[in-house]
């Protein structure tokens, strides 16, 4: 039996990072707005689980955006009961001799590390980053909280400005071309910034050069949500509700209604209507165009929309999680060469040179598996993810890297615990004091589980979709979305397969939430940022 709800002024399917941005947005602006998720919580990818008094960060632990994203400040997170820590030591790469080159947000100290190695390359990498910064500070962060200028007018009015003008290059840069024309030469260096950049899934040998510039500044940058990961989630969902958003969890949507070209509400499994003005999604590409407005509706809006949708890539890669409670924290030997690369957020395990990093990329691709990844010491960050008074001295540890969807070396079922051990033996080679610790607790978030969890994230793609040239800019997810809106009229788009892409970067969601305010008639309440102003009238956002 069907049964029709109220009308609302907006539905957001989806309450993971980017849905309930929008909401907050939205609902503070005095919409009517109801957000509709198929999990029992919200928060998406922003997920912490507790087993045996620890707190694992299953998904999303680092935050690269939290310390620029509008976001934070305009939605009081901290006031609704988020905040985060961002470490002042933020990577190390790790020698097999006990050596360590450690990188700092600030480039004079890690400068001073790359000096320990490289006298020359010390001076060029502060040379290097005052460009780099000036790109990611001055055009590429104030774009990803705007909407995406077309390709073409892209790089017209970029050439206005001498930042544009190197954006522009790069963007016809793979990833290595990038590093190179940086022309440091010692080869540790130049491993440990590729593996920065290329950490969560990018191809190196890809396009978009100018992306490994902003992977690398905002990873050093990077930041840890104070007692897990969905206390972000749950601030988010707090400030949207505490001005007047509803949730339905559990629910999922199986269409969205259409009347001719115009999007009318969604329909839940078990037949429930729900009315709306606008509806958005934050849903992948296939899954909202294909199964949930279905390719009849799409192609009376838009002949080349199924099309494109199902010409849409998924990544090549995806990652891989062990998650270790310990008795006690994994301590580094190379802490005696550097006492810093103890403290290190992430620290850069199994691979040492530029060849062996690609080669290794080149394998996982092929769908071979070898522990080479970044380990943390999460504890070190946010005490509470361990239960101390019940356990003094125990931590939380986490190891993660690059992983195929389909592994050769049979199920991820059948070999994550045989996975694990090799994870943890190249752990011990590193931090000794590891061979006698007693695991507590441990848990394998393999790629498989990942899709079943969040199934937008198909094959296991944390992006939502490859970052490559056809598919990020004003192609993400095609020319006719990427403006967040879509050729369906009422319906919107605002996941991490539209611009700027995935990495809880509270960004889709923001940019959505102006451009449904905007097309309802209602007033922004917030103000755009300094630094967006700042890049527009130098030509550098639309």
């Amino acid at each position: 039996m069907t049964t029709t709800d109220d009308e609302h002024d907006v539905i957001i399917i989806g309450g993971g990072p980017n849905g309930l941005v929008a909401a907050a947005y939205l609902a503070r602006a005095g919409v009517k707005v109801l957000v509709v998720e198929r999990h029992h919580e919200l928060g998406g990818g922003l997920v912490t689980e507790e087993w045996s008094g620890f707190r694992f960060n299953t998904h999303a632990k680092l935050m690269l955006m939290m310390d620029v994203a509008p976001a934070v400040t305009d939605l009081d997170l901290a006031g609704w009961g988020c905040t985060y820590r961002k470490p002042d030591v933020a990577a190390t790469i790790l020698t097999h001799d006990n050596k360590a080159m450690t990188f700092y947000s600030d480039i004079a100290r890690t400068a001073k590390s790359i000096a320990r190695f490289s006298p020359d390359d010390a001076n060029a990498y502060v040379e290097v980053m005052e460009d780099w910064y000036a790109i990611v500070n001055e055009a590429l962060i104030p774009a990803t909280f705007s909407l995406p200028m077309p390709l073409l007018d892209m790089a017209v009015s970029y050439e206005a400005s001498d930042v544009g003008q190197v954006v522009n290059e790069m963007a016809e840069e793979s990833f290595l071309e990038t590093l190179d024309a940086a022309g440091f030469e010692n080869e540790l260096l130049k491993t440990a910034m590729l593996f920065i950049g290329t950490m969560y899934g990018m191809d190196p040998d890809g396009g978009l050069g100018f992306l490994l510039p902003l992977f690398y500044q905002r990873i050093l940058h990077a930041t840890v949500i104070a007692n897990g990961s969905h206390q972000l989630a749950g601030a988010l969902a707090r400030f949207a509700n505490g001005n007047g958003a509803s949730f339905e969890r559990a629910a999922t949507v199986d269409r969205i209604l259409t009347d001719g070209t115009r999007a009318t509400g969604v329909r839940l499994e078990g037949g429930r209507e729900i009315l709306a003005k606008k509806v958005i999604a934050t849903t992948d590409p296939e899954t909202t165009f294909l199964q949930l407005v279905g390719e009849r509706a799409c192609n009376e809006a838009s002949r080349g929309l199924v099309d494109t949708t199902r010409s849409w890539e998924w990544e090549s890669t995806s990652m891989l999680n062990v998650h270790f409670a310990l008795d006690r924290r994994p301590e580094l030997a190379a802490a005696q060469f550097d006492p810093d690369a103890d403290r290190a957020l992430i620290k850069i395990m199994g691979v040492e040179t530029v060849d062996d990093l690609l080669d290794h990329i080149a394998s996982v691709r092929a769908g071979g598996f070898t522990p080479i990844g970044a380990g943390f010491n999460l504890t070190d960050f946010d005490p509470m993810q361990a239960p101390i008074d019940v356990e003094p001295g125990s931590a939380v540890a986490c190891w993660e890297g690059l992983a195929p969807f389909e592994c050769s070396l049979g199920t991820w079922p059948d070999i994550e615990c045989d996975v694990a051990d090799s994870v943890l033996a190249t752990w011990k080679r590193y931090a000794p004091n590891l061979t006698d610790a007693r695991i507590i607790r441990q848990y394998v978030n393999n790629p498989a589980y990942t899709a079943a969890r969040l199934p937008s994230m198909k094959r296991g793609s944390i992006k939502h979709g490859a970052y490559i040239a056809t598919q990020m800019l004003s192609n993400r997810p095609n020319p006719d979305c990427s403006s967040y809106r879509t050729p369906i009229e009422n319906l919107y788009v605002a996941g991490a397969s539209v611009w700027p892409g995935g990495m809880v970067l509270l960004a889709g969601g923001y940019n959505a939430a102006g451009v449904v305010a905007d097309d309802l008639g209602v007033e922004r309440w917030w103000e755009e940022p300094e630094f967006v102003t700042e890049a527009r009238a130098k030509g550098l956002v639309g």
